[in-house]
């Protein structure tokens, strides 16, 4: 739902992708970066330094934002950067929540499990008709959920710090809310899934290898 503001602030991700161009790295090592400042927040997310996490998590995701507009700066473009990138995004998730695992084993697999549901069912249509990466009409897609992730962690931290509120319960409602709207999300997409594919069936851009197998089952 959020994602599409990423078209509004490209020429800013542009433009700090340009200034860390002069970095020594290939566009793949930069992407890979973002694991390592995962695994820092997973760290202090495990040790409930929710402030520290908060920040992490924040880093994490932008370096994450700006790979692309790096490999564009360096001239570093490849298909392969396309796909190790959308690789990277799910490794980074992962320590997230493996961090939150430790306080709240269930909810954080819960929020993990339908991160990874959500995610697959766009990728998954693209084995049945022919797809592109258009967004899709559902709420809980990634800049979703790590914006949710982050207010939650900066909520707790603030919490901790004063003594405002339990930092735990804000992290528990802050997984809540995760596995609420990408649960919400999954059965959306679904749905609209269900859509191109009967779409797809009635412009004949079906797969061809599915084609064939429902021509023969029709005759």
């Amino acid at each position: 739902m959020l994602g599409k503001l990423r078209g509004q602030i490209t020429p800013l991700l542009r433009k700090i992708g340009e200034v860390l161009s002069f970095l020594p790295l290939t566009s793949n090592q930069f992407t890979f970066l973002a694991v390592i400042l995962a695994v820092v927040a997973a760290y202090f997310l495990a040790t409930q330094q929710f402030l520290w996490g908060a920040l992490f998590v924040s880093i994490a995701s932008i370096w994450d934002l700006l790979d692309g507009s790096f490999a564009r700066a360096k001239g570093d473009n490849s298909l392969f950067g396309n796909y190790w990138d959308a690789m990277v995004d799910k490794l980074v998730e992962t320590c997230f929540y493996f961090g939150l695992a430790v306080i709240f084993p269930l909810h954080a697999f819960l929020a993990y499990s339908f991160t990874m549901l959500v995610s697959y069912a766009k990728p998954r249509v693209a084995l049945v008709i022919e797809a592109d990466n258009h967004d899709w009409p559902a709420i809980g897609e990634r800049i979703d959920r790590l914006l949710l992730v982050v207010i939650g962690l900066f909520a707790a931290g603030l919490g901790s710090y004063f003594g405002f509120w339990s930092p735990l319960l804000i992290i528990k409602i802050m997984l809540t809310a995760v596995i609420a709207i990408t649960g919400l999300g999954f059965i959306q997409r679904i749905f609209y899934a269900k859509q191109l594919i009967e779409k797809a069936k009635k412009e004949g851009k079906v797969l061809p290898y599915l084609r064939d197998k429902d021509n023969r089952n029709n005759h």
